[in-house]
């Protein structure tokens, strides 16, 4: 078997087979063991016919589709391993020549692993942002969790509605003195003045009393999402059931003991609001750094991504997307439905994305490559140990887990070795956060 490769566009090869007549014939021969059994001939039992009969009777390229589904395999097997390439897809595969007497020819088109033609990757210059917590950032966490532990009360010291009030009312629509489908609804709790139903509804709510049923007339804008009730004028009938009202708890030393495992003053409370604040970001802006870097990198390397790769990175992507959709409780034909676009849209969006994340992994995997950046077994041992800590009560599971990912962690960590090597390598310039980015000199043209 001869193979010869040429190099195409954005990793792709075309590899071109050349199988003799001596391969060939195996491979007719295995086919007619597979074939003969279908194939009937007068004067022989089924499965009995000799060869040559057969190709009298069909023509000698009787066996030639079965003896190519042989053959392929192990000569595009053959092929991969001569050339030392790496497929990341299926292959686009033409069937040359064919012939008894000089064998097969098989020219093949696959996307292959890119090759990394790495540029400046140490000594970059990088700014990184410096970001300075302030009361008002611990003022305004503070205020997202009284928020969310406020609570909902029956208001008993007053019957009128009033706006702000968390009102359950029942409420039926009619247009032209007929019912409509969405328009009614029972036990509804509706906050008067959110604006969470058509203009003109809530307001016309205040004032009303617990127990009052009154008709309710509005609009519906020119450009609703329901074309059929679209500048409609329509009549609700609807009746105040309940009122409550939103109590936020105080911001005391017992508000910090309720929310907090650690804190047992408000000012511990805001102290440790404070450290998770600069801690995230810390995080933040050091991803943000890193991806300039990596940015930088890519800029002066030579890169060509398979579209294949793009796509099917694309594809994940998506599916992760989607998952943390159904988390919310939004199904993914749901998600579609509101949106008004097809996966096939969704997925395209993502391939930017997509591409960014693969030439990043490809450049950190070249650095660490050229660097000698490895990862030990007891590295990823302890790495294993680490995250087993973190499972209190199911440490057996974790730990069974964790191990069957070994190889998984070694990248992982590999990858976050090369990063922090890069980082240590550069010239970080430290800015405030919102700060303008430098701009370089540019050159006057004297002409």
């Amino acid at each position: 078997m001869k193979t010869t490769m040429e190099r195409l566009e954005n990793s792709r090869v075309r590899l071109t087979v050349e199988c003799d007549a001596e391969a060939l014939e195996e491979a007719i021969q295995g086919a007619y063991r597979r074939v003969a059994k279908r194939i009937t001939i007068p004067g022989f039992r089924k499965g009995r016919a000799p060869r040559k009969l057969i190709e009298l009777n069909y023509g000698p390229e009787v066996f030639f589709e079965d003896a190519v589904d042989i053959l392929f395999p192990k000569a595009y097997k053959q092929a991969l391993d001569e050339t030392g390439i790496q497929a990341v897809d299926q292959p686009d595969v033409d069937i040359e020549e064919i012939d008894l007497g000089t064998g097969v020819t098989f020219k093949i088109e696959v996307d292959v692993y890119p090759e990394v033609e790495l540029g400046t990757y140490f000594g970059l210059e990088a700014e990184k942002e410096k970001v300075n917590v302030t009361e008002e950032d611990v003022d305004r966490i503070l205020r997202d969790y009284q928020n969310r532990s406020a609570e909902l009360i029956v208001v008993d010291s007053r019957t009128d509605v009033q706006e702000g009030d968390y009102a359950i009312i029942d409420f039926a629509g009619y247009i032209d003195g007929e019912p409509f489908s969405g328009g009614a609804a029972q036990d509804h709790m509706l906050q008067v003045g959110s604006g969470q139903f058509i203009p003109g509804f809530e307001e016309q709510l205040v004032g009303m009393n617990v127990g009052e049923t009154k008709d309710v007339v509005v609009t519906f804008p020119e450009d609703y999402h329901a074309e059929h009730l679209a500048g409609k004028e329509a009549t609700f009938k609807v009746t105040i059931k309940e009122l409550k009202e939103r109590i936020v708890p105080e911001l005391d030393d017992d508000f910090a003991k309720d929310i907090s495992e650690s804190a047992s003053t408000l000012a511990e409370l805001r102290e440790e609001i404070r450290k998770n604040l600069e801690e995230e970001a810390e995080r933040r802006t050091t991803v943000a750094l890193e991806n300039k870097l990596l940015d930088k990198i890519g800029e002066n390397s030579k890169i060509e991504l398979p579209q294949s790769m793009v796509r099917h990175q694309a594809e994940h992507l998506v599916d992760d997307f989607f998952m943390n959709m159904l988390y919310q409780g939004i199904s993914r034909e749901r998600y579609l439905e509101i949106t008004n676009q097809t996966e096939e849209q969704l997925v395209t969006q993502f391939e930017g994305e997509a591409a960014r994340r693969l030439r990043n992994d490809l450049i950190l995997e070249a650095v660490a490559k050229a660097e000698g950046i490895e990862v030990s077994d007891e590295e990823v041992a302890a790495e294993i140990d680490r995250r087993v800590a973190e499972n209190e009560g199911r440490e057996e599971e974790a730990r069974k887990y964790f191990e069957s990912q070994k190889e998984s962690l070694r990248l992982m960590l590999e990858r976050q070795k090369t990063i922090e090597a890069i980082v240590e390598h550069a010239q970080i310039t430290e800015v405030e956060a919102g700060a303008e980015p430098e701009q370089e000199d540019v050159p006057q043209d004297n002409e």
